[in-house]
């Protein structure tokens, strides 16, 4: 994965790990007609990496369609990513008209002069209209949401507070996640060859605290969650196999604990950008998996529906 900033200085929405069937329309790099229909990788406000047998020329502009909602939008091809996650030629493209939410997700953008370091991403749906939006939700509408399953927030499509729910992800390459791809970046694991291809997979942005076993640690956040796997970036130089230690969640620090992972999938970083890994829980106990799993969806509290809605 390359550059997922899409050759803009700042991103200026959260990336979300999604696989949206689309079909692309242009010119390759010696002026042929392409029209392919293929599928993302990677989405944001501004844009996405997409996977393209064809070899497209920097600059030049493309049309991709939805095959999902068929709305269709220009775009522009920005680069091509030198590390492949799929086994074929992948693409960042940048939308040409991002208020068109071509994803079919609402992705309101940052605050660059406002940040709120204490909000928790999260791709979440409306349980009327089915809308999608990477939803910035302060600590308590991220428990109640653990906690209850949906949350109550207003919804602009319906005009009127409504349950909103986890949004369940497809991702990755083919059939299987991209942060569950192993044994290596370019080998793939069979759908059904491991039970964690089946599990639940999430768009959350949880904090996370990764330790070396030589002591060194790191900062980061979570790309997606399981149950049993994290996807994550991070500037170690990591390799299949390697061991780490995580601690995951919004509890504070002297109420997490560090648990033992193994890396399976890493993509390397172009220049000085973050690697992104796939890690897998190794065997736990009963006491200890549990400990995890209120870890990652957040450890209920005694919550009202008070100043939930935003």
């Amino acid at each position: 994965m390359k550059n997922l900033s899409l050759g803009t200085p700042v991103r200026r929405s959260e990336r979300v790990w999604l696989r949206i069937p689309i079909r692309v329309e242009g010119k390759d790099m010696l002026g042929a007609a392409i029209d392919e229909t293929t599928y993302t990788l990677v989405v944001n406000r501004s844009g996405g990496l997409i996977v393209l047998d064809r070899s497209l020329q920097p600059g030049a502009q493309i049309r991709i369609t939805n095959l999902t909602s068929h709305v269709s939008c220009s775009f522009e091809v920005v680069m091509r990513s030198a590390d492949s996650l799929s086994g074929k030629p992948e693409w960042g493209v940048k939308c040409l008209k991002p208020e068109l939410e071509i994803w079919g997700v609402h992705f309101p953008p940052r605050s660059e002069q406002f940040p709120q370091p204490d909000l928790t991403h999260v791709l979440v749906e409306c349980g009327v209209c089915v809308s999608r939006e990477m939803a910035a939700l302060a600590e308590e509408q991220y428990r109640w949401l653990v906690a209850h399953s949906s949350l109550p927030r207003h919804c602009t499509k319906c005009g009127i507070i409504t349950e909103w729910r986890f949004t369940d992800l497809e991702v990755g390459l083919g059939a299987v996640s991209p942060s569950l791809a192993g044994p290596s970046a370019s080998g793939l694991i069979p759908q059904g060859a491991d039970k964690s291809t089946q599990e639940k997979r999430l768009a959350v942005k949880l904090p996370l605290e990764v330790r070396l076993p030589d002591g060194r640690e790191e900062t980061s956040t979570t790309e997606n969650i399981s149950e049993s796997s994290i996807c994550f970036a991070s500037t170690f130089e990591l390799q299949i196999g390697d061991r780490i230690y995580v601690s995951l969640g919004l509890d504070p620090p002297e109420e997490q604990c560090d648990i033992p992972a193994r890396i399976i999938w890493q993509c390397p970083p172009q220049g000085k950008a973050r690697s992104f890994y796939g890690a897998k829980l190794e065997s736990v106990d009963q006491a200890g998996a549990a400990g995890y799993r209120l870890r990652v969806f957040g450890s209920p509290r005694n919550l009202t529906r008070a100043n939930l809605n935003t």
